[in-house]
């Protein structure tokens, strides 16, 4: 049920021209499906690597390029910010 609630928001945002918001629906989306596939058919494999690989095989298709490009450069832009827990836990101990 939350795939598909994923799946609407993710068309909604590329309609309404929010790509970045698009392309993180669409992160999320992938992870999801993974993480549904793994613990369904009970797969060796970790669901957000499933997740990788539909991520992979959506992208191929060329509309869904876009919004996860620009999903991508905005996360990158802040990578530095996703470390600051980290360095502050291994201060604190």
């Amino acid at each position: 049920m939350s795939a598909v609630i994923i799946f609407l928001i993710l068309g909604i945002l590329m309609l309404t021209g929010m790509p970045v918001f698009a392309g993180l629906a669409l992160l999320l989306l992938c992870q999801l499906v993974g993480e549904a596939a793994a613990r369904l058919l009970h797969l060796p494999l970790p669901g957000p690597v499933l997740g990788l690989l539909v991520l992979v095989a959506l992208l191929q298709v060329q509309r869904l390029r876009g919004p996860a490009g620009a999903a991508a450069d905005a996360l990158l832009q802040h990578l530095s910010l996703l470390f600051v827990p980290v360095g502050v836990g291994v201060m604190a101990h």
